[in-house]
């Protein structure tokens, strides 16, 4: 499998005319050396695509194997955990698996982190599709967050959580929400380095990865299945103030509705609850933080800013500046621009 790709899907699509054309030859072959098709972890690091049609037909691809085997569709696999986290990218079509009890249904460019302490069973429902599988130990994913390039707050705390975790079963659901159209071929560089192997593929798949945790915490909507009440409200607080600190010139509470589907009164009370303030008073926080960094850095006017950090009111923005600064905007950056 030497074949370089532009991406991901490219990759399926070659797998399927190529394999789809020969697996006749292949498949009594394939039923008595194995009759399921197990995800295992060599190392630190590897990958694994599935491929999966309508006719049942199941492929999986690996730098160490190609094996195939033909399903019961729909059916149900076993339960199993693993001892390492589990990433997976559905390419094409949709994936199922029943996760925490409970069945659940993800469609093409959606990601899933999946925790080695948690249970699941994929759900074969005879549809064509194609899944993309990440394997890190636990111990290859920390030395990754303990880089100098991952400083996100978001992103360390929601890794680590997932990696350490031992007494709480969790995954981890992330949802594009801007145009991160380079994942698939991120994603492709890591399959042809794990394949080919070549000199300095380490270095290449930790900058890889660095990469790919970096878009996830800024390019997607993340969600925390967890069996702790606790957790999935920090992981919400956590996204709440990243995207509100990413939208803060025209944030409303409607549109966290829209985005997160939760009441605005729930994002009060936990902003409270963590934050000791509520969502407007939190809002406002931000503003007037942004605000005096223009006020200190550019020579923008007052009004321009205003209206940057959402207030088109300009009496109003002056108003709140001076109430929780204790000077004017105008007196701000005289003092600031002189020291």
């Amino acid at each position: 499998m030497t074949e370089i790709f532009s991406d991901i899907s490219e990759r399926c699509r070659y797998y399927r005319s190529f394999y789809n054309l020969r697996q006749e030859e292949h498949i009594e072959e394939q039923k008595q050396q194995s009759s399921s098709v197990e995800r295992n972890m060599p190392g630190d690091f590897s990958t694994l695509l599935y491929l999966y049609d309508r006719d049942g037909m199941e492929y999986s691809f690996s730098r160490r194997e190609i094996r195939f085997r033909r399903n019961d569709a729909p059916g149900q696999g076993h339960f199993h955990r693993h001892q390492y986290v589990e990433f997976f990218y559905v390419v094409e079509g949709s994936f199922e698996q029943i996760l925490l009890g409970e069945h659940q249904h993800f469609e093409q460019g959606e990601i899933v982190i999946t925790d080695r302490n948690c249970e699941h069973a994929d759900y074969l429902t005879g549809q064509r599709s194609a899944v993309l599988f990440i394997c890190l130990s636990p111990e290859y994913l920390d030395s990754l967050l303990d880089t100098p390039e991952t400083t996100d707050s978001l992103q360390s705390f929601l890794f680590h959580a997932l990696s350490r975790q031992k007494q709480k079963q969790s995954f981890l659901r992330l949802r594009r929400t801007s145009g991160t159209f380079g994942i698939e071929r991120l994603l492709e560089q890591l399959v042809q380095e794990d394949y080919g192997r070549a000199p300095g593929w380490e270095a290449i798949v930790k900058g890889s990865l660095i990469r790919l945790l970096s878009l996830l915490c800024t390019d997607y909507t993340l969600m925390l299945h967890s069996s702790g009440r606790k957790a999935r409200e920090e992981v919400l607080v956590y996204e709440l103030e990243r995207y509100i600190r990413l939208h803060r010139g025209d944030v409303t509470a409607g549109k966290l509705e829209e985005v997160f589907h939760y009441h605005r009164n729930y994002f009060n009370l936990v902003l409270k609850k963590y934050r000791g303030v509520g969502f407007q008073e939190y809002v406002q926080r931000l503003r007037i933080e942004y605000a005096c960094e223009l006020l200190a850095s550019t020579n923008l006017s007052i009004r321009r800013i205003a209206v940057m950090t959402g207030y088109t009111n300009n009496s109003f923005f002056h108003h709140l500046f001076e109430k929780r600064m204790g000077l004017s905007p105008g007196e701000y950056r005289r003092r600031s621009q002189c020291g």
